[in-house]
This record gives C-alpha cells, sequence and structure tokens, in this order.
C-alpha cells in the first residue's frame, strides 16, 4: 500500500474571527450570548462526542472537494485546537491575573506537519476524546474573578479566560458546521 501524498492545501483561512466572542456567527449560528463558563465542560464533551462519530463514518477520509479538508482532517485539526486552547488557559491560569503572551500557532502549518490526509478515523475519534475529556476537566477550574484574567496572541488580539473559552466554543461549533453543513 502507497502512502497518499499531500492533497492540495486549503485556502488559507487569514479572517480574524476574534468577533465571534462578541456577536453570533452567520455562518454555523453560534451566539456567545448563550455560552456561560459553566457551559464549556459539556459542550467540550458534546462537539468532542459529534466529532468522533463524523470521523469513523465511511468515507470520512474523503475530501469534499481538492481545497477543502476531509472530516478525518478536521477532526485532527479540532484535536489540536482542544489543545492549544487548553494550553493557553492553563498559561492564563499561571500567570496569576498577570497578563500572558500565548505561542503563535499556524494551524495550516499544523496540518501539513501533522500530516492530517494520512490520519485514520478510528484513531482520530480516540485522540479527540481523549484531548476533549482533558480539556473539560481544565475548562472546569477557572472560578470567579479568573475568568477576566488577560492572555494575548502574537498579533495583539486581547483574550481573557472567558472570551477564549468562547472563542474556543465557537471553532468546536464551527468546524461541526464545516463537516455536517
Amino acid at each position: 500500500m502507497t502512502e497518499p501524498n499531500a492533497p492540495e492545501a486549503p485556502v488559507a483561512d487569514v479572517k480574524d474571527w476574534s468577533w465571534v466572542t462578541q456577536r453570533q456567527c452567520p455562518d454555523c449560528a453560534f451566539d456567545p450570548a448563550t455560552v456561560a463558563p459553566a457551559d464549556l465542560p459539556e459542550l467540550i464533551l458534546g462537539a468532542a462526542e459529534r466529532f468522533a462519530i463524523a470521523v469513523e463514518k465511511e468515507d470520512a477520509e474523503d475530501r469534499p472537494s481538492l481545497q477543502v479538508w476531509s472530516p478525518i482532517e478536521y477532526g485532527r485539526h479540532v484535536a489540536d485546537v482542544i489543545e492549544v486552547m487548553t494550553q493557553r488557559l492553563e498559561l492564563i491560569l499561571e500567570g496569576d491575573g498577570e497578563p500572558v503572551q500565548f505561542e503563535n500557532w499556524d494551524h495550516d502549518a499544523a496540518a501539513i506537519g501533522g500530516e492530517y490526509w494520512k490520519s485514520n478515523g478510528h484513531a482520530t475519534a480516540v485522540l479527540v476524546t481523549e484531548r476533549a475529556e482533558g480539556a473539560a476537566e481544565a475548562w472546569a477550574e477557572p472560578e470567579g474573578e479568573q475568568w477576566g484574567w488577560v492572555g494575548r496572541r502574537g498579533d495583539g488580539a486581547e483574550f481573557t479566560a472567558e472570551t477564549l473559552g468562547l472563542y474556543f466554543a465557537h471553532d468546536l461549533i464551527h468546524h461541526l458546521h464545516d463537516i455536517n453543513g
């Protein structure tokens, strides 16, 4: 069996999605006004469960078009998003109220470096589930004023623990929309 070659790279998404912490997304209908910090662990686990089902479906490795990820590729991306957003939350909490700086993360480079297109559906389901379980525990930890503690991306975008959680939640919901329409 030959290993699949790297497929054509999807068009890079360079849009600043930080606005999703303030208003409803017209594409996936995520509404940040309906998500409280206490909702995040359950939302993370629920989204992970839906991804685990999607990536194990027949033909989940097939791309709907050359420049659109397959459900499995989206699943691998989501597994990495879960890890990155949880690490960012942990960094905020370790800052003990002092603003922290997030390392830059290039999701397109992660897809190429991680060879998402070679991923197995079952292994991806396990990875998403395991990372989501750890994330749900981490996102259940912040209390009171900790939700207002700040972290900044390399591009200067500033997030509190709460708005980072909303941004993360949107990413999960939006990518479920991407694979389910």
